[in-house]
């Protein structure tokens, strides 16, 4: 397939290698200057960039295109993936909304935390629209031009709107990578079933004061999860499945969602697939309380868990206080900055309707 991919930071630069490893023609697109320039101008400058692999081979990798003109990037693309931080979905529908060619066939948010609504309400089912949980590779632009493999997942779940178009869907994305050959019920689902949701917001509130004093030196998967964290994990847990379940969605802990995604053997236990990940895979960080892992993660995570809560009438006192502590650690007003059923064209429906429209 022809691919456009949106985002150019580590993400985007892995997938771009990978997706064109496998045989496919991928356009990157840098969507801003806010980050990773140096990175830009040096694989553009090059026409491709350094791959190293989970093995530890270094390939150089030529990508088709690597361009700043979103038009030309999207030109004749039959796929657009989406992989800037899901802060950004609204402005980034705004900018390439007039470029969408008539032969694409569907738009992949990954993460999605339903940003795909943002281009639904513009171009309706034009397209089908994607969204995962999480990207197939973790991975790290270890520097300029050259980005690292430091774990690839073993399954991806994806869901997709209008739901009647999943297995045609799928038969796209399935292409990509052979981790993705499993469906969610609804985008309610991939949006609660992103592990950030839970780790990154719960690791980086409760280990505070450890990441402003290490100095770029923590490992949140190795070192933030005692025993009592788990608990708050479980609590969290139940609440976020309680609103999967009135969506009609699937309920699954964190931590059986971390064994799917991650461990070959199914049959171990979760607990132990976990610590495997955090040992073996997992990124360092994050270096301070200004990251993702906050302004991403509790604006379009915990924020969108406690909007869709309301908007059934289930409470949702454990999300309501993380993000309460979250706004007061770096005092910014994370529910000013969420993402509201208004944004998302959802607030003129009943809670009948609004179920109905995700099945």
């Amino acid at each position: 397939m022809k691919i456009a991919i949106l985002g150019m930071g580590n993400a985007g630069c892995a997938l771009a290698a990978k997706f064109t490893q496998q045989g496919h023609t991928v356009n990157l697109i840098k969507t801003s200057k806010s980050l990773h320039e140096e990175n830009f101008d040096v694989i553009s400058n090059a026409k491709g960039i350094w791959l190293n692999d989970t093995d530890n081979s270094l390939v150089f990798i030529p990508i088709n295109k690597i361009t700043r003109d979103i038009e030309d990037g999207l030109k004749d693309v039959v796929m657009i993936v989406i992989l800037t931080q899901s802060l950004y979905h609204a402005s980034l529908a705004d900018k390439i909304v007039n470029y969408i060619p008539n032969v694409c066939k569907i738009i992949f948010t990954i993460p999605g935390n339903l940003g795909s609504l943002y281009l639904y309400n513009k171009i309706g089912n034009k397209v089908i629209y994607a969204e995962g949980e999480s990207t197939p590779y973790d991975a790290r632009i270890e520097k300029p031009g050259t980005v690292k493999i430091l774990f690839k997942n073993r399954r991806n779940a994806v869901s997709f709107l209008p739901k009647s178009k999943a297995n045609e869907g799928l038969a796209y994305i399935s292409n990509l990578t052979d981790t993705y050959g499993f469906i969610r019920n609804n985008l309610i689902e991939s949006a609660l079933h992103n592990p950030n949701l839970v780790v990154h917001t719960v690791g980086v509130i409760m280990s505070a004061s450890r990441i402003e004093m290490m100095g770029g030196e923590f490992w949140m998967y190795k070192e933030a999860f005692s025993p009592a964290i788990w608990n708050l994990v479980s609590d969290l847990d139940n609440e976020k499945n309680k609103v999967i379940k009135a969506f009609k969605g699937d309920e699954i802990s964190y931590l059986d969602a971390c064994k799917f995604r991650n461990a070959d053997d199914l049959s171990i236990n979760s607990y132990e697939a976990f610590k495997s990940y955090a040992e073996n895979g997992s990124p360092k960080g994050p270096e301070s309380l200004n990251s993702r892992y906050l302004f991403e993660d509790v604006a379009n995570g915990l924020c969108l868990l406690s909007l869709l809560g309301r908007s059934i009438s289930i409470s949702t006192p454990i999300s309501d206080s993380l993000i309460t502590i979250a706004s007061s650690l770096v005092s910014f007003n994370f529910y000013d900055n969420a993402r509201t059923l208004d944004d998302l064209g959802l607030n003129e429906l009943s809670t009948d309707e609004l179920i109905d429209f995700f099945n």
